[in-house]
């Protein structure tokens, strides 16, 4: 974090991705998918002079980075209105993160709360029908996720990743649910780096639920 003062506020701003929440991060994913593109922005305003129509472009932006510098401070439009144009430059800079690639770190366990919860390890799972169930979700959420939509990656971590002496399977849906909940505080460096190596497991996972059922016989009637 960096502490910038600002009409004689001192205020946090995030300057790595363990400064931010998931609940924060899908905030900002969320208004940043609502601005137009520049490409649809001309599409829109077509009819206008080439000059003009790059002034509004150019004021579009301006307002989008008022949006973001009062996202990252909980300032308002008019207490951001009042900054001087370094301040606003200094919130703004803080996010150059984003703009990078991210190395995720080999982890097969985080903490939070206090607790550990533990990633899968594919040749240590004991197959039952509640292990199947957990790949069909599996399975549908990362079809989101392909689609980009992040916002199915409490769910998923809370799904896949166990405390100790918890079975794959058999941790009701309630207790995932309310863990799902709780995972949106998640920093988004352990996001980035559960999701990452979950993903490298999916497959695996997949394919060794589904043996299950290829090995049992269905029931006579």
């Amino acid at each position: 974090m960096k502490t910038i003062t600002i009409n004689e506020k001192d205020i946090d701003v995030p300057t790595a991705w363990n400064n931010i929440t998931f609940n924060k991060f899908n905030k900002f994913s969320v208004l940043i998918n609502s601005q137009r593109t520049e490409e649809e922005f001309s599409k829109d305003y077509e009819e206008l002079d080439e000059d003009i129509r790059n002034l509004e472009w150019s004021l579009e932006n301006v307002r989008l980075n008022t949006k973001l510098a009062c996202f990252w401070t909980g300032l308002t439009e008019e207490e951001i209105s009042m900054c001087n144009i370094d301040e606003v430059e200094n919130i703004l800079s803080s996010m150059d993160f984003m703009n990078e690639s991210y190395t995720p770190i080999a982890v097969d366990k985080f903490k939070f709360k206090g607790l550990e919860y533990f990633l899968p390890q594919p040749g240590m799972v004991k197959e039952n029908f509640g292990t199947f169930i957990e790949a069909e979700q599996v399975e549908i959420n990362n079809k989101k996720l392909k689609k980009g939509d992040l916002s199915v990656l409490p769910k998923q971590i809370a799904i896949l990743c166990k405390r100790e002496g918890e079975e794959r399977g058999l941790v009701n849906d309630e207790i995932v649910d309310k863990r799902a909940n709780s995972f949106k505080n998640l920093d988004m460096a352990t996001i980035w780096d559960v999701a990452f190596f979950l993903t490298q497991q999916e497959s695996k996972l997949m394919t060794l639920s589904l043996t299950y059922l290829l090995q049992t016989e269905t029931p006579k009637l």
